[in-house]
């Protein structure tokens, strides 16, 4: 089903969230010339949360400083003003949703995890296919990020028949957007794609949510929602008894589709087997 399908299926059941008012502050000094780095580190430090995970990135062996980064003004200079904006939307977002922790039957951290995962891995790969795919890396860990934020969203909406869906997913051994469109007709993809279209991104990052479960043919079709079909599923399995062997049939399809050398392709599986789960409290 397509967004607009999805959207007058769900009516108003579902209530699309308004991008973070810090969000749109920091989009509003990116796009102005005579506002600096500082300025938005400036802001970000007015949020003990967002600080927390902004010092964490800057000081992490991604960035491979010297010397620590102990403030949001520096971080903000480390990070690039993007990928600030990145950490804001993340941390936002887990506050939104943060009431929706401990309910049986949902974990919660485990998709934020899963996500940040994909985001991270995501944005490691599109630094090696930037021109197949003609958007930036930290576009790409936006991608990532939001790829499966449709599911919070509709279980905050439909509650107990979402969890059905979840429930109704593990029952038949199927995955969790096959469930969602067997018993509600649309799917968490729909959701997070209408997300960000009405976020405003670009319409890549939209169509690399809504088409990263497919059909083969967008994925074939178009690098930017190969890169985080195949990501997801790098993700999704890290860790699991499949993961080898998946590996061998997605170095595959990357080479195919994006161009990836096998060794470019094994930097972002080093990245997944690397990381290290937040516990987002």
């Amino acid at each position: 089903m397509g967004r607009q399908q999805a959207l007058q299926q769900f009516g108003d059941k579902i209530s699309l969230p308004s991008l973070p008012d810090v969000v749109m502050r920091i989009n509003a000094m990116i796009d102005d010339p005579n506002v600096g780095l500082q300025e938005m580190g400036a802001l970000v430090a007015q949020d003990p949360a967002v600080t927390a995970r902004v010092l964490r990135l800057a000081n992490s062996g991604y960035y491979g400083l010297s010397q620590q980064v102990t403030n949001a003004e520096q971080a903000a200079t480390v990070l690039g003003a993007r990928a600030l904006r990145n950490v804001v939307m993340q941390v936002s977002i887990l506050k939104r949703y943060e009431h929706l922790r401990n309910i049986p039957d949902f974990d919660l951290d485990e998709v934020w995890q899963h996500s940040t995962l994909t985001a991270q891995i995501a944005q490691a790969m599109a630094e090696s296919c930037y021109q197949r795919t003609g958007l930036a890396p930290d576009d790409f860990y936006a991608c990532g990020l939001l790829h499966d934020v449709g599911k919070v969203v509709m279980l905050e909406g439909l509650d107990e028949e979402y969890l059905e869906c979840v429930r109704h997913a593990r029952r038949t051994a199927v995955a969790v957007h096959v469930s969602e469109e067997q018993l509600l007709g649309y799917t968490h993809v729909d959701v997070g794609a209408l997300l960000a279209q009405q976020w405003q991104l670009p319409d890549k990052v939209a169509a690399a949510i809504e088409f990263h479960h497919g059909p083969t043919s967008e994925i074939v079709a178009n690098p930017h929602v190969a890169v985080i079909a195949i990501c997801d599923q790098i993700a999704y399995r890290a860790g699991s008894s499949t993961f080898e062997t998946a590996l061998e049939k997605l170095a595959t399809l990357a080479n195919k589709l994006l161009g990836l050398q096998r060794a470019e392709f094994d930097k972002v599986v080093e990245r997944a087997r690397s990381f290290q789960p937040d516990s987002f409290d």
